[in-house]
């Protein structure tokens, strides 16, 4: 690390003129954000405070412990886990479950805005989307905050009833990958804690316990040198530091406290080889990883801390794109390759450059001699000029996006950077500093540079490989001397270096034919403009200063796929995938990735039952290149038959042992007994293999071939005399016939099965558990306030299963409810809720949901609606503050009709609890209630 250390160093050094032979401590600092505003409490508590409003009105609190699983004692693996559960569980000011009620009375919806999680060197809390109106909630959730630091009752009965939560938790959240790493883990950290702390610990802990064990753990470890508040948004900093200091001074500070460590990770001479296998493993997965240590607490202030995590960022780039071409010919031995930079694993006090495998089949070898063979390529001959260029031009796109868009950061993202400040000491200068440093250094620095440093990085040292398999008859699982066999062969190669094959020429050789707007329209309701096409293509644009680098776009027609007969359906399977991944005309998905290299576009197809739509976002200075774009999706979508034989290669192999995994097959069970028709169906190998390339280009031809069926809709910070001119160049163009745009045409089939139904199945596993599906459906006419009330209903009933199917039953660790209405469909209202659970419980779990529907159907009690509303009018004024929002209630408009809703807390507001229940009832007498359960045999 000492030779990366000192590359990232020369590399600032060459820019700032600063003499090699300076020493690492006098690398100049990056400075912190003045926005934010940084405080120490004398008993060690850190906080960071800073005013923002995006959205308006709105504040997120964190508070950020530096404890984790690493820290436990083995008789108290576990507890840090349990400890972030009780928090929710009774404090001093908010006894039993009354925090959890009194938020979402504010609008702060459990799991949504209030959460946790604990990992292993670090556990935090958030409370996130706090309405700031009232000066009582903000302090009130700093209480809460207080009570976590230093307030928690962890009640004898509490703890006693949280067992069954976590021992739930523990079932449903260690898939076949967690418990194989569970085994490899002290292979990988021989002689290590990292080795036996994953943060759910034992369940012989968390069964038996003692409640003082619990209770010690926390008095030694959440205590405030170890503790950082984080508040931001449209807050008042002076009154909110004030807050901070009244409340969490009062907190002792801890005499002679236990000393926290942070364990370091050996170095290896050889390569660490750990692979395994389990019954349900569903895949064969493998990670090439080069260890790295991190930069010391001395340096993550400064710009080598910047440099560094420029240079790993552009070889991840470079190395993740000669993978994705590689994996596109047919010969490749890997379906999936992607580079990146990660803490290694479980530790913080290692990185890896690493490469995630999935191999084509279930051949891990020939995928690890694959991957290893190209990082071996760029280790000796480096990085091409011209990838470099592409890499850093796309590095410096995103980072003017986000200084274009400085005005309207995210709470959530601010506040997380200065979470990661406290923990991992990674620097906040704040998006205008961060923008021109980086930048003014980015273009000083050459290929050379990283090229060296990959050198340095894939040394021969360091190198961990570790394997997934399912185990099953007739697949071996290699050795280690297996693979050191195929290390060693292809580190005696001889490999050339890589040739980078860049297109040259325009996405539109040819320039269309210009149409014109031959027809404008104001749309009052919606603050909007219409522009009808010479061609017969329709134009809504909104101007919006919601975000300043940012223009959505939607385009939507009625048809869709519904019209297609059975002999389709394999293709209809497998249609989504190649819209997700195709080139446009010459270029295929590689060369267009290349070329697209540097602009912030995005746009994607979607072709479902009743609609047809292309949607997606850009930024005013790549505005062209989106047209651009759209243009050529709607008149020369391509895939080469290597990229279409690639994309069934890669699906199959991730199909193939679908079979093996409990979650797969319950959720192809659940598709197949709620929907008549193949189509809506989950895909089998056998459907990738019979999906045919002409026909999937056929269909998608066809449903493009008529712009005037579509109606595209923009929203955003645009010029509106470019985007018409644009809109004339590149969409009043497109082929189309003028006349009546087609209808719907409905299919039963494509529509959840109407009626009562009950069926129950079983399946051998590894760790035995139940899952449950109940679906509730019916016909009601759409409108935006019917919308409201599936919703709301739902999330009323969601919260009811979790006080009682959770927090009572022991049941389950997760359950949600939701209800919602289609648009299009006929079938337009679903509830819906799957969930793995105690198998012992299913008839009692099963048992409350019917009587919630049933109670919610005859009352609702008012105060649980205020809650809903509180939260809903919340989430629809932030709602309308973006630009996707007002693309899909416009576009949305076009496909059917309805009342336009602009400001939804009005109709949010009068809906009353009679209407409610009555919704309920409504959609219960229709009789659609589906119950699916899987349980182990």
């Amino acid at each position: 690390m000492k030779k990366i250390m000192r590359m990232a160093f020369i590399a600032v050094a060459a820019f700032a003129c600063i003499p090699v032979a300076v020493k690492a401590q006098q690398m100049p600092s990056v400075p912190v954000d003045k926005e934010v505003r940084i405080g120490i409490l004398d008993n060690g508590l850190t906080y960071y405070i800073r005013h923002n409003e995006y959205p308006k009105n709105q504040v997120d609190f964190y508070i950020a412990q530096k404890v984790g699983s690493i820290l436990e004692e083995d008789n108290q693996r576990g507890l840090a886990h349990f400890l972030e559960h009780m928090c929710f569980n009774g404090t001093k000011n908010f006894p039993g479950n009354s925090m959890v009620k009194w938020l979402e009375s504010v609008g702060v919806k459990f799991g949504q805005n209030l959460n946790a999680y604990t990992s292993v060197d670090e556990t935090v809390y958030r409370i996130s989307s706090v309405p700031t109106e009232r000066i009582g909630v903000q302090d009130s959730c700093l209480m809460i905050l207080s009570d976590w630091a230093d307030g928690l009752l962890l009640d004898g009965k509490e703890i006693d009833e949280e067992r069954a939560v976590i021992h739930e938790e523990w079932r449903s959240q260690l898939p076949p990958e967690m418990r194989i790493l569970e085994k490899l883990l002290p292979e990988i950290y021989p002689d290590s804690r990292y080795g036996h702390r994953l943060p759910i610990g034992t369940m012989e802990v968390v069964d038996n316990f003692p409640h003082q064990a619990l209770r010690d753990y926390y008095e030694k470890w959440y205590r405030p040198d170890l503790q950082g508040i984080v508040v931001v948004g449209d807050i008042d900093v002076d009154r909110i530091e004030g807050k901070i200091k009244e409340l969490f001074s009062k907190i002792e500070k801890p005499v002679n406290p236990a000393e926290r460590v942070y364990y370091p990770v050996a170095d290896n001479e050889k390569p660490i080889i750990a692979f395994g296998t389990d019954k349900e493993q569903n895949r064969t997965v493998a990670q090439l990883m080069f260890k790295y240590d991190v930069l010391p607490d001395s340096l993550r202030g400064t710009l080598a801390y910047l440099t560094t995590e420029y240079l790993m960022d552009m070889a991840d780039m470079m190395m993740t794109g000669r993978l994705h071409e590689l994996s596109q010919k047919p010969d490749a031995n890997f379906s999936l390759a992607v580079a990146n930079h990660v803490d290694f694993l479980m530790s913080k006090t290692k990185k890896v450059h690493q490469c995630f495998i999935i191999p084509k089949g279930d051949d891990i070898v020939k995928g690890v001699e694959a991957v290893y063979r190209e990082v071996l390529r760029a280790q000796r001959g480096g990085f091409t000029a011209t990838e470099y260029a592409r890499s850093r031009s796309e590095y410096l796109s995103q980072l003017e996006k986000a200084y274009n868009n400085r005005n309207q950061q995210e709470n959530k993202k601010l506040a997380e950077s200065y979470v990661r400040n406290f923990l991992d000491k990674t620097p906040i200068p704040g998006i205008e500093t961060e923008y021109q440093m980086m930048s003014m250094i980015v273009n000083q620095i050459p290929v050379e540079a990283v090229n060296q440093l990959y050198a340095q990085l894939v040394s021969g040292k360091n190198l961990v490989i570790v394997g997934m398999m399912p185990e099953r008859e007739g697949l071996v699982c290699p050795t280690d001397a297996d693979i050191q066999a195929v290390l060693d062969k292809v580190t005696a190669e001889t490999i050339a270096p890589y040739v980078d094959n860049v297109k040259d020429e325009p996405l539109v050789s040819q320039l269309p034919e210009a149409g014109k707007v031959v027809q404008e329209n104001v749309l009052a309701d919606f603050g909007a403009k219409e522009w009808i096409l010479s061609n017969g293509a329709k134009v809504i644009v909104k101007k919006t200063d919601f975000k300043a680098d940012e223009i959505s776009m939607l385009a939507v027609a009625k048809g869709g796929t519904s019209v297609y007969g059975a002999d389709k359906t394999t293709d209809l399977l497998f249609l989504p995938v190649v819209a997700m991944q195709h080139g446009l005309g010459k270029f295929t998905y590689a060369d267009l990735n290349k070329a697209l290299a540097g602009k912030q576009v995005s746009l994607q197809l979607a072709l479902d039952d009743y609609t047809r739509s292309l949607s997606g976002n850009t930024t005013p200075k790549d505005l062209k290149t989106y047209m651009e774009m759209l243009y050529m999706t709607f008149t020369g979508l391509n895939v080469t038959a290597d990229e279409f034989a690639a994309l069934q290669s890669l699906y199959a192999g991730v199909l193939k042992n679908q079979e093996l995994d409990p979650n797969f097959v319950f959720q192809k069970k659940l598709q197949e007994f709620l929907y008549a028709s193949p189509a809506k169906h989950i895909f089998e190998v056998s459907d990738i293999e019979k999906a045919n390339r002409d026909t999937i280009l056929g269909i998608i031809h066809e449903q493009l071939a008529n712009a005037a069926d579509f109606t595209f809709v923009f929203s955003g910070n645009f010029d509106e005399a470019e985007l018409k001119s644009l809109a004339e160049q590149y969409i009043a163009s497109l082929p189309a016939v003028k006349g009546k745009k087609p209808e719907v045409k409905y299919d039963s089939a494509l529509e959840i099965k109407a009626g009562n139904e009950s069926k129950e199945f079983t399946m051998k596993m590894e760790v035995p558990q139940g899952s449950a599906a109940v679906i509730v459906s019916g016909k009601m006419p759409y409108s935006f306030k019917n919308r409201l009330l599936a919703s709301m209903s739902g999330q009323i009933i969601s919260t009811r299963l979790i006080s009682e199917v959770r927090e009572k039953e022991g049941a389950v660790y997760s359950i949600q409810l939701l209800g919602s209405q289609d648009r299009m469909a006929e079938v337009s209202v679903v509830y819906q809720t799957a969930f793995p659970m105690k198998p012992e419980k299913k008839d009692r779990a099963l048992e409350i949901i019917r009587n919630e529907f049933e109670k919610l159907a005859k009352e609702t009690p008012v105060e649980e609606l205020n809650k809903v509303k509180e939260f809903m009018v919340k989430q629809y004024a932030e709602n309308e503050r973006t630009n996707s929002y007002w693309c899909s209630m416009m576009s949305g408009n076009e496909l059917k009709p309805s009342e336009v809703c602009v400001q939804a807390e009005q109709t949010i507001q009068a809906i009353t609890p009679e209407e409610i229940s009555k919704f309920v009832s409504e959609v219960m007498q229709q009789n659609n209630y589906r119950v699916l359960v899987l349980m182990p045999e």
